[in-house]
């Protein structure tokens, strides 16, 4: 009896062991990354004891993989009451359940609510890294950023990233790299579902009548004199015989000739999202950052049309989940949402409550400004996205100007009751769009004014306005930033540092000048002619520019000349170019040469459809100076394709002979020319009007039914390539009807003809 009573307190010992190891098996996580919680709390509640960390990694992953099958019954039971006990405990101080908090994070059950509360977020424009300030967002409260990540265009993501990372270091600020999804680089949609169109060549018949003659006999009487004699005289009679000559008349017969026709077919291809997956794999093994934030996550507004779209943008963002939490389970994974509630899956397909499945937090972007609303739709639509965001964290997007038709900063009053109708509505915190667009008294207590402003000497901004125009002139566009000393300054705040430089040398003045933050321009334009200012008037714009970026902080979009208003960035060109003559000349210019600003974002293949060759004189001051006049006022890039091909057809006779006797410049002179000079005039005017153009060399069958070699411009415009034969006037840009385009033979295209 004793043996039979001591084996059962052995066997009850036994078991309590057993359960006490599954329970800190479910407690204890070293894997809870450390921005989730607040460590202090967590190293207070791991004990000493050695656990089984696989089975947190198994519970861990089947939670993440939405099927908890695998987990044993212990280790869920236990979650769930952490999920239901963690605020309490948390509350009382319990570390019993407080522990069980650091399980709790990996779960998508709870999808970070410690991390994700009370979130003041910030969207960062690439280009204004430099020039955040630190200081001024801690002290407002900034807790995320999301920062501009472009994958294609300049500023690429590696300095971005490096640059914010370094700036933040220390703040406990949280970086988010913001990156746009299905949008190109040139702004075009991709499709979610990897669809794409091409054009095939298809051919048909068509029965046409052909003409042919059917000869035959005509017979008739050829009358002739028949003489004879009478009583000793000659006389005639008429007399006839039969002749006949070969008449023909026109006959019809069907023959059927081959045409072609160009047909829109539909492939898919996944290779565009596969290459977005690979550089989010990148940018999160490579960068110590603390989110993903995804954009344009959507279809543009037709996804009704698309049969699967929704499903397609859930399992995109569900590709990105996995591959992040594979690489770094601690880096969280949000998406900006359109905010139009119960549609927004129908038009966008973004479903909130499917997307939850795979998104630490949800960020609706609640622009009232551009759906013309107030605080009150704000908390409207915060309710019903937080009720559908499937227990997920919801950080409201708020938009911190007018609309993005008018970028003029709300009053800080506003702003603040926008922010508090995200609270009403049960959001866990707001995220401004964006930084530069922020009435200034939302950062306050900045404490600039105390710290050591930066100065620049005459010869640094001399320098660095040498190193600007070199860049411009190689590369068409404006630096993002240039470096003084340790310094990355912007543009616009460049602009101010050489309208003040010029002042000073001008005044002979030579104290150092002040950095000033300065905001990029709203929307720069212009009318500039060519022409040349003088110095009187540079040095007076100079003085203006100052005054303007003095008073509003904010860079002019353009300044008033005798050669019309001179576009943002042809002030940035032209007083580079005045500094850089100062340096070489040590005086000022007595004028500056100024041509329109021509913007110049093209991929890099297509750079050589703009360069200035030996027949096509693009830089000629008389082709610029015509396609200048020709394209004045006109902003639409096809309305100045329009203009110079209507020109050159108009205005230029045809001449025939083989191959380029005249050039550009020759041709404009003469006004006359074969189809390679044509094209060598329509091109030149083109690409000095900042439009890509090439030749194409072909054989083609004209309407004459002669068959010619032949040379045409093809203009690239909005991403595609227009046909332009000038030397027809049944001829329009994209439109050719002088030959068969459907069996021509082309040979060839180029960017410099070799003939």
């Amino acid at each position: 009896m004793k043996r039979l009573l001591l084996l059962a307190v052995l066997l009850i010992f036994v078991a309590a062991l057993f359960n006490v190891t599954n329970i800190y098996a479910t407690t204890e996580n070293s894997q809870t990354p450390d921005n989730y919680l607040n460590t202090s709390l967590v190293q207070g509640n791991i004990t000493n004891e050695t656990l089984n960390n696989e089975t947190i990694q198994n519970s861990t992953g089947s939670v993440d993989g939405n099927a908890t099958d695998s987990v044993n019954n212990t280790t869920v039971t236990n979650q769930s009451l952490i999920q239901n006990t963690s605020n309490s405990s948390q509350n009382t101080g319990i570390n019993s359940n407080s522990s069980n908090v650091t399980n709790v994070q990996n779960s998508t059950a709870a999808a970070g609510d410690e991390l994700y509360s009370n979130v003041h977020g910030l969207w960062l424009k690439a280009e204004d890294v430099n020039k955040l300030n630190v200081d001024e967002i801690k002290k407002a409260g900034i807790t995320d950023i999301f920062v501009k990540t472009n994958l294609l265009s300049v500023p690429t993501y590696q300095s971005v990233l490096k640059a914010i990372i370094t700036k933040l270091k220390g703040t406990n600020i949280r970086i988010h790299a913001w990156i746009t999804c299905f949008k190109d680089e040139n702004g075009n949609w991709i499709d979610p579902q990897g669809k794409y169109s091409y054009q095939v060549k298809v051919p048909y018949k068509v029965a046409t009548k052909v003409a042919y003659k059917v000869w035959h006999k005509s017979w008739y009487k050829s009358w002739y004199k028949s003489w004879y004699k009478y009583r000793g005289k000659w006389k005639y009679t008429w007399k006839y015989t039969w002749k006949y000559q070969w008449k023909y008349k026109l006959a019809y017969k069907t023959k059927y000739v081959t045409k072609y026709k160009y047909k829109t077919e539909y492939g898919y291809s996944t290779a565009k999202i596969n290459s977005l997956i690979t550089s989010i794999s990148n940018i999160v093994k490579n960068y110590n950052i603390d989110g993903i934030h995804l954009d344009y996550v959507r279809y543009p507004g037709n996804a009704y049309k698309n049969s699967g779209g929704t499903a397609a943008i859930t399992s995109f963002v569900k590709k990105v989940y996995n591959t992040v939490k594979s690489i770094k389970p601690k880096v969280a994974v949000s998406a900006a949402l359109m905010p139009e509630t119960s549609v927004n899956a129908y038009y966008y397909g973004q479903d909130y409550t499917q997307l939850s499945k795979y998104l630490d937090f949800l960020v609706p972007m609640v622009y009232k400004g551009n759906y013309k609303k107030n605080s009150t739709w704000i908390t409207s639509t915060t309710k019903w996205i937080v009720n559908h965001a499937g227990g997920k964290p919801v950080i409201v997007g708020l938009q911190t100007y007018e609309s993005d038709s008018n970028l003029k900063s709300i009053p800080l009053t506003e702003l603040n009751q926008d922010i508090k109708a995200v609270g009403n509505g049960g959001a866990s915190g707001y995220a401004l769009f964006r930084y530069g667009l922020i009435a200034s008294d939302f950062y306050k207590g900045q404490s600039s004014s105390s710290t050591t402003p930066i100065k620049f000497t005459l010869s640094q901004i001399k320098s660095a306005a040498v190193s600007i125009k070199s860049f411009i002139d190689g590369n068409h566009r404006l630096p993002n930033y240039v470096t003084i000393g340790t310094n990355q300054v912007a543009m616009s705040d460049m602009l101010r540092l050489m309208a003040v430089s010029v002042i000073q040398l001008n005044s002979g003045t030579t104290t150092s000048i002040t950095l000033k933050s300065v905001d990029d321009p709203t929307d720069p334009t212009g009318d500039l002619i060519n022409g040349t200012i003088k110095k009187a008037e540079y040095l007076s714009i100079a003085q203006k520019i100052k005054s303007f970026i003095d008073s509003n902080g904010i860079a002019p979009n353009y300044a008033k000349s005798s050669l019309g208003d001179i576009q943002y960035e042809s002030l940035i060109y032209m007083y580079s170019k005045v500094l850089t003559f100062y340096k070489t000349n040590s005086r000022l210019p007595n004028y500056v040469t100024m041509d329109p600003w021509i913007v110049n974002s093209l991929p890099s293949d297509l750079q050589k459809y703009l360069q200035t060759t030996k027949n096509c004189q693009s830089d000629n001051a008389k082709i610029k100076a015509l396609a200048s006049s020709l394209t004045k006022g006109i902003t639409s890039t096809q309305s100045k394709g329009v203009k110079i091909f209507n020109w050159v057809r108009d205005n230029l006779g045809y001449s025939f002979y083989y191959n380029t006797r005249y050039g550009a410049v020759g041709t404009l002179n003469a006004k006359t020319g074969n189809c390679v000079d044509t094209s060598h005039l329509l091109i030149a005017l083109a690409r000095a009007a900042g439009i890509p153009a090439r030749y194409v060399h072909g054989t083609c069958t004209f309407s004459s039914g002669n068959v010619y070699g032949h040379v045409w411009a093809q203009l690239y415009i909005n991403g595609n390539w227009y046909d332009a034969d000038a030397i027809s006037t049944k001829n329009s840009l994209g439109t050719i009807n002088n030959w068969n385009k459907n069996t021509a033979t082309i040979e060839g295209n180029y960017a410099e003809l070799p003939f």
